[in-house]
């Protein structure tokens, strides 16, 4: 085999076709329904800045709900020359987390061989994080992709021994400017960015004694250079705004569960066997990967410092192991990298002696970890169709069932057998705006009442009907653009989004374990508005109420589309 001398299959066109495949199935799972897709959570957050903020004023402050300044800057921007969506919000993210799938495999093939490239990308391209934060409006897509890059790039400017070499000069400005522009996105990766830059001070030692003076001065320009860039654009909201960082730390503390239950999430599985087994392959395989790769050796640092830095600080929501994971994301790769690693290790030793049913055996041993985290994927219902809701926190906090905090958050919410009875419908046939809409996903049951009923729902605004402002809802401005939201308050616009029903959540008392909170009751008002706006009810219970959505320009008024 490429790279490692097993007896396995050593045909190119055979691992190239398997690298592409995995591309195109990666591809895939990114780009399925991304145009669908509802903005939620966390995602927001850049959306309440550039909405009441210039870029002047985002640069100087990270906010006290983080969000990316250089995101918060960029989507101001494409405001005003084009407009917003959901779409326009996503595609940096999107962008980086396709060029994860091409340019990662690529680049380790010619140091580990294009099979373990190939069982690589098939990992990469069926990771739940990778994909969700691919098609998600935060960083974290971003900072993995140039987070590497940054590694990969110093140990090019580290290898070159031609002090003025362009080559040299090169790769130093990639390190420096990928290194700024990952912590600027998202600070808490400064440490794994700079790893690269420690390690090469500790191997200083290494070097002849007659060339250590010449070799540090080219490490200290560089570390100038990387602090100088990270200062310009870290230092100006830290000084000026201390707090909005301070704020955020020292609230919460990754504990033993919390560590424990990152694996799952890295390895994007439910099950403690599966976990167990990609562990010991990836133990089976990080020396190999070790050896072959030093910017596993300065990645596997960053990593370290940067669970320090969190561990350290605690932030917000950090007993959350959804939270530490995306924090150490960037360790994914590496972890996919050592398994993938790992099962050619095993597999040359199935195929040794290389007799026909041996290598048969052996491709067969590729396959293990693949298809043992495919079968127990937890993304899997993500791909039904309709599904707007995919980003939704509760398919991804914890893949673990007993574990997920939304399970019984959820199933303590009152639920109208109305969902259900759509379901006699053709899937994807009625779009239902619903509301009052919460951004915060904890009080958003939309994946539950997609998932009974087989059809789309959507947030329906109640901005500028029956309340001046919600947070979660954009101001009326031609600027703002969400093909995934509707205002109830504009005919016009629920006719453009298609919308046959307008449901309303009744305001209720919700008990989960004890605690007792009021949903709804702020905008309770609002519904005397819908009755007096949409008329009659189609459909009501104790807890929904349904309006009928009439179109002037449809031959019968909610028709299934």
């Amino acid at each position: 085999m490429t790279g490692t001398g097993a007896p396995l299959p050593n045909r190119s066109r055979f691992w190239s076709g398997v690298l592409i495949a995995a591309m195109v199935v990666g591809a895939f799972l990114r780009l399925q329904q991304i145009g669908a897709q509802v903005l939620i959570d966390d995602e927001w957050h850049a959306v309440h800045q550039f909405i009441a903020r210039s870029p002047a004023d985002m640069f100087f402050d990270f906010g006290y709900a983080d969000y990316s300044i250089p995101l918060g800057i960029l989507d101001w921007y494409q405001a005003q020359w084009w407009g917003v969506s959901e779409l326009t919000l996503r595609w940096p993210m999107l962008a980086c987390g396709l060029l994860t799938l091409v340019v990662f495999p690529l680049y380790v093939a010619p140091r580990l061989g294009r099979a373990t490239a190939a069982v690589f990308a098939l990992l990469l391209a069926v990771s739940p994080l990778l994909v969700i934060f691919s098609r998600m409006a935060r960083p974290y897509a971003i900072t993995v992709l140039v987070g590497w890059i940054a590694h990969g790039a110093y140990q090019r400017f580290n290898a070159n021994e031609d002090a003025g070499s362009r080559g040299r000069i090169g790769a130093g400005a990639i390190y420096a400017v990928a290194a700024a522009l990952a912590t600027w996105l998202h600070p808490v990766v400064g440490p794994f960015v700079v790893a690269p830059l420690l390690w090469g001070l500790a191997q200083l030692r290494r070097t002849p004694r007659a060339d250590r003076r010449r070799a540090f001065l080219r490490w200290l320009a560089l570390a100038a250079t990387t602090g100088a860039l990270i200062g310009v654009f870290v230092l100006p909201p830290l000084l000026m705004h201390p707090m909005s960082l301070a704020s955020k730390g020292g609230l919460d503390v990754p504990d033993v569960q919390t560590l424990a239950g990152v694996w799952y999430a890295w390895l994007g599985t439910p099950s403690t066997a599966v976990l167990v087994a990609c562990v010991a392959l990836a133990a089976c395989g990080a020396p190999v990967v070790w050896r072959a790769l030093p910017e596993a050796r300065t990645g596997a640092l960053g990593v370290v410092l940067t669970l320090a830095l969190v561990v350290a600080t605690g932030p917000m929501w950090s007993h959350l192991p959804v939270t530490v994971s995306r924090y150490l994301l960037p360790f994914v790769p590496l972890l996919l990298l050592a398994v993938a690693a790992g099962t050619l290790r095993i597999a040359a030793l199935i195929g040794t002696p290389p007799t026909g049913a041996r290598r048969a055996l052996a491709l067969l041993a590729l396959a293990f970890p693949f298809v043992l985290l495919l079968a127990q994927w937890p993304l899997a219902p993500l791909l039904r169709h309709p599904n707007s809701q995919t980003q939704h926190l509760v398919n991804y906090i914890d893949f673990r069932p007993d574990e997920n905090p939304y399970v019984p958050q959820f199933a303590a919410m009152p639920l109208s057998p109305y969902w259900a009875t759509l379901a006699a419908r053709p899937r994807g046939s009625l779009r239902i705006a619903a509301a009052p809409f919460y951004f915060e996903s904890y009080d958003w049951d939309a994946p539950r009442w997609e998932r009974l009923s087989g059809q789309t729902v959507i947030p329906g605004y109640l901005t500028g009907l029956c309340v001046p402002r919600r947070g979660g809802e954009l101001p009326r401005d031609p600027r703002y653009r969400f093909a995934n939201a509707a205002r109830l308050a504009d005919a016009a616009d629920l006719d453009a989004k298609a919308i046959d029903y307008v449901a309303w959540q009744k305001p209720y008392w919700l008990n989960v374990a004890g605690h007792i909170e009021s949903i709804g009751a702020d905008t309770a008002m609002c519904e005397a508005v819908l009755r007096e706006r949409f008329g009659t009810p189609s459909y009501e219970d104790s807890h929904i109420i349904v309006f009928p959505v009439p179109h002037p320009n449809a031959a019968m008024p909610n028709a299934p589309r």
